[in-house]
């Protein structure tokens, strides 16, 4: 049986010999935005973009990148700048402190642009208008399983944050005795944490929910589309082309839900800050 934790890393790295799952083109429709949390994030936008530093956004996000790199650096989140082609090498640390700078900058929040969600992913890539998806990995979310295991430091600031902030999330106390999936969430530099960064959660732009596919660990699940907020429902699994692959531990952490090259979901990535060049980050218009 191929090691779980080589293939996390040959889809990190883009592996060629792996197999690659296809995805059709289906008519183009819209949806309107659907309040969740707070939130008014559309299910499927119009387009997105992935960050680049001479892209139409050019301007948008070198500014971004600069005031993010003020607050985080030295941290595991800093982004190398540049002038041109996409931004390279991202990760969920990274992730989380563009949205925090964003969240605290009121001409970059104005822009209206925010890193696109697992259902979004999804969404664009079930319509053929995710650009170029089988070209590099992303980030998309982060799963809180338990306390126990990888990434305690996270794992553990992660559970606090969410039970000070239960209200804003909509969230009962039994909710917070479950897996969680974690949208949105943000940063702040903190040299405690493993990354240098400890995760937070802002109200109105992160939101969390348990998803009972989080309790199917120990196998994985074939899946066509994720369209139950951003994952397969369990009644959709056993079909399709593409994989959901799951963790087996019994203590298992906080982790990273990730598109790979070849359109399957990871949603066992233990590490925060991968290091393979292939991450990229999509950008969409939000409501927020």
């Amino acid at each position: 049986m191929p090691n779980p934790r080589l293939i996390e890393l040959a889809e990190r790295q883009k592996n060629m010999n792996l197999p690659k799952e296809k995805t059709g083109r289906t008519k183009q429709r819209t949806q309107s935005p659907v309040a969740f949390q707070n939130t008014t994030f559309p299910d499927l936008p119009n387009e997105s973009f992935i960050m680049s530093y001479d892209g139409p956004h050019k301007d948008y996000f070198q500014e971004l990148i600069a005031k993010s790199n003020e607050r985080f650096k030295g941290t595991r989140a800093e982004i190398p700048t540049g002038k041109k082609g996409e931004v390279q090498n991202m990760y969920a640390v990274k992730r989380m402190a563009l949205i925090s700078t964003i969240y605290n900058n009121q001409n970059l929040r104005d822009y209206g642009l925010l890193p696109i969600t697992p259902m979004q992913d999804e969404c664009l890539l079930k319509e053929g208008k995710l650009p170029h998806p089988k070209n590099y990995w992303e980030d998309l979310a982060l799963l809180l399983y338990d306390t126990n295991g990888e990434n305690q430091k996270e794992a553990l600031a992660l559970k606090e944050e969410i039970a000070r902030h239960t209200s804003e999330l909509g969230l009962s106390q039994s909710d917070l005795e479950s897996r969680l999936v974690i949208v949105g969430a943000g940063a702040e530099p903190n040299k405690n944490m493993n990354y240098g960064v400890k995760p937070i959660i802002i109200p109105g732009i992160t939101f969390v929910y348990p998803h009972e596919i989080l309790n199917k660990t120990g196998e994985n699940h074939n899946f066509e589309y994720g369209l139950d907020r951003g994952l397969p429902a369990i009644n959709e699994t056993g079909k399709g082309k593409r994989t959901l692959y799951m963790p087996s531990e019994s203590d298992i952490g906080l982790r990273v839900l990730f598109r790979g090259w070849g359109l399957g979901l990871f949603a066992r990535d233990l590490d925060l800050a991968g290091s393979s060049g292939g991450g990229r980050v999509n950008f969409a218009l939000q409501n927020v």
